[in-house]
C-alpha cells in the first residue's frame, strides 16, 4: 500500500539539543504569507530518512542543528560529507530545483564547510540543481571549539557574527554561482 506524503514550502529538521520542540513549533506557526513550514526532530541520520520519506514536492530542506566546519551534528550522529549518502534523498523531494539551508554554527566555515555545502547540494539535488547555503556564524572573539560553559554565563552579552555562504548548482552539480551576506 502507497503512502500518502505531505506537500509543503518547508520541511525543517531539527535536532532537540538545539532547538526544542516549542520552540521548532513556534517557528512553524510563524509561516507568512501562505508559506507551509513542517517540523520534524531528528536524533540521527536514520530520523533523517524517515523524515525525508514523509514529503513530497517541497521548496526547501532547513535543518536547525548544531555545526562544525564541514558538517552538522546530532545527539547521536553527525552529516558530513564522508557520509552524505547514507541519506536518502526521494527524486521527488523537491519541486524543482531545491533549496537547502544549514544553520548550524560554522557548517560553511573555511574550505571544509564550503566543499561540504557543494557536496551536500549535489546529493540533494541530483538532478534538478539548487541553491544550498550554511552559516560561519561563530561568537564574536571565538574561531572555534566550545564555548558551552561561556556561553551560559554571557549569552546576552557576546554577539553573534559571521556570513550565510550560497552556492548555486545546476541540474549537474556545477557551481554556477557563489555568494556571500555577512551579518552581526
Amino acid at each position: 500500500m502507497a503512502t500518502i506524503r505531505t506537500w509543503c514550502e518547508e520541511l525543517m529538521i531539527y535536532s532537540p539539543d538545539d532547538l526544542s520542540k516549542d520552540e521548532a513549533e513556534e517557528l512553524k506557526r510563524k509561516g507568512e504569507g501562505g508559506w507551509v513550514i513542517e517540523i520534524e526532530k531528528a536524533d540521527k541520520i536514520a530520523d533523517v530518512n524517515a523524515a525525508l520519506r514523509k514529503y513530497v514536492n517541497i521548496k526547501r530542506l532547513s535543518f536547525c542543528t548544531h555545526g562544525f566546519s564541514g558538517g552538522v551534528f546530532f545527539e547521536n550522529g553527525s552529516i558530513m560529507t564522508s557520509n552524505l549518502r547514507k541519506i536518502v534523498v526521494p527524486r521527488d523531494l523537491f519541486r524543482g530545483e531545491g533549496q537547502l539551508l544549514f544553520m548550524g554554527c560554522e557548517t560553511a566555515r573555511n574550505k571544509d564547510g564550503e566543499k561540504f555545502l557543494v557536496a551536500a547540494g549535489r546529493h540533494f539535488f541530483a538532478g534538478k540543481g539548487g541553491v544550498v547555503g550554511g552559516s560561519t556564524v561563530t561568537i564574536q572573539g571565538w574561531s572555534s571549539g566550545s564555548v558551552l560553559p561561556y556561553l551560559t554565563l554571557h549569552w546576552t552579552t557576546l554577539p553573534e557574527m559571521g556570513k550565510l555562504v550560497l552556492f548555486r548548482l545546476d541540474a549537474r552539480g556545477s557551481i554556477v554561482a557563489k555568494s556571500n551576506a555577512s551579518f552581526l
